[in-house]
């Protein structure tokens, strides 16, 4: 293969581990940092988790929490991968707050390729450079992502699944493509729940395919039992456990109900201005409007419209940012498209090309600015006081 064939790839390549290479550094900035951040409160329950594991057993199906007294403190949680994970490196380095955060990181990590896969897949190499550049710079991506909690684990088994699904559509022999996209799927639904959402774009995407007789292929319900019986399982278990064990406490109960108009508008408020940034937002609504590069893109339509669904549905759920963390590979997309789009629409009226690179500076630019501008209130600590109480008796007691 000659140079100028192969030359594309290596861009690609370049410009994908470049990408991943600065996402990957502002994400270990204050690696180390204890639990002290805006979400600390989240994050101290997993590391409860971790730590119980390390100390008492990887008893996986057991996880506890510090805050029930003299009792065990067996609590109903999602599938705790992620501190068991935590914990196994604990073995390794002792309990160490860089460990939890760092599991959250590596997922990150491992889903940017499957989602530049993903949209290039049904655009072009550029429009999935975009797309992951955005998804990599999303403010809301960046905290959650060095956050110990299992959120961004959720989040990277959705894409993967997603990918691997439709790669399968287009090798239905492939039994390992199989194997994995359902494995994927279903680690997604137990280490988070509300990844069921997925279930909507894989629907659209077999619908794609086969038509409305995709109801009647018996490989798809074969998928759909192997993807859901694990967190069937796994659900039912934990809820019993919760039931059965002081604190009786079930993570994320309480959290299904319609809210008023306000408190959707405060969420919507907060994720444009914060979690998104009105750079990524003002793009995403370009992208939503302009045209499909291929009908298999609507995937990303019936993503946005399940998370839609399940932010109405989980009104009280929803408060907490975490829970908006699937709109950021949707937005991504989105604004990929838009952003490749506008640059072929310009170059095929122009052959100008330095109000082309001045609006790169500006949005890329821009976006580096607002997403710093979000974030870095949310690394401060939040509770000092709270913090020197509690190594108080650390110092001053034996272990």
């Amino acid at each position: 293969m000659n140079a100028s064939a192969t030359s594309p790839l290596t861009h690609e390549r370049l410009g994908l581990l470049t990408i991943l290479a600065l996402g990957l550094s502002c994400r270990l900035l204050w690696i180390s940092q204890p639990m002290l951040d805006h979400w600390s409160w989240r994050e101290a329950d997993v590391a409860m988790i971790a730590e119980n594991f390390y100390r008492h057993g990887f008893h996986i199906l057991y996880p506890q929490i510090n805050w029930a007294g003299a009792t065990p403190g067996h609590v109903g949680t999602e599938f705790p991968l992620v501190p068991w994970i935590a914990a196994l490196g604990y073995v390794l380095f002792g309990v160490q707050d860089w460990i939890g955060r760092s599991v959250s990181v590596l997922f990150f990590v491992a889903s940017v390729p499957f989602l530049y896969r993903l949209v290039r897949r049904l655009s072009n190499p550029r429009c999935a450079l975009a797309a992951v550049g955005v998804y990599t710079f999303a403010p809301l991506g960046i905290f959650a992502s060095r956050s110990f909690m299992p959120d961004m684990a959720s989040l990277s088994l959705s894409i993967a699944g997603l990918d691997l699904f439709a790669e399968w559509l287009e090798r239905e022999r492939d039994a390992r493509l199989f194997v994995a996209a359902s494995l994927c799927v279903s680690l997604a639904i137990l280490v988070k729940l509300p990844a069921a959402i997925i279930g909507l774009p894989l629907c659209a995407m077999a619908w794609e395919k086969y038509g409305r007789h995709f109801v009647a292929r018996r490989a798809l319900w074969a998928f759909a039992g192997i993807s859901l019986s694990a967190p069937g399982a796994w659900h039912v278990h934990t809820y019993l456990v919760s039931r059965a064990h002081f604190p009786y406490h079930f993570f994320g109960e309480g959290g299904i109900a319609i809210e008023s108009l306000d408190w959707y508008l405060g969420i919507v408020q907060r994720t444009v201005m914060s979690g998104l940034t009105p750079i990524i937002f003002a793009a995403m609504l370009v992208g939503i409007l302009w045209p499909s590069p291929a009908r298999g893109w609507y995937l990303f339509h019936w993503w946005l419209v399940a998370m839609l669904v399940f932010l109405v549905v989980a009104g009280p759920g929803n408060r907490h940012e975490w829970y908006q963390l699937p709109l950021v590979p949707v937005a991504a997309a989105f604004a990929g498209l838009a952003y490749e789009g506008v640059r072929r629409t310009w170059e095929a009226f122009t052959a100008a090309k330095g109000p082309l690179w001045f609006g790169r500076v500006v949005f890329w630019g821009g976006l580096a600015s607002l997403s710093y501008q979000a974030i870095a209130p949310l690394y401060g600590h939040q509770r000092p006081a709270l913090w020197e109480t509690g190594q108080e008796p650390r110092r001053i007691t034996p272990p």
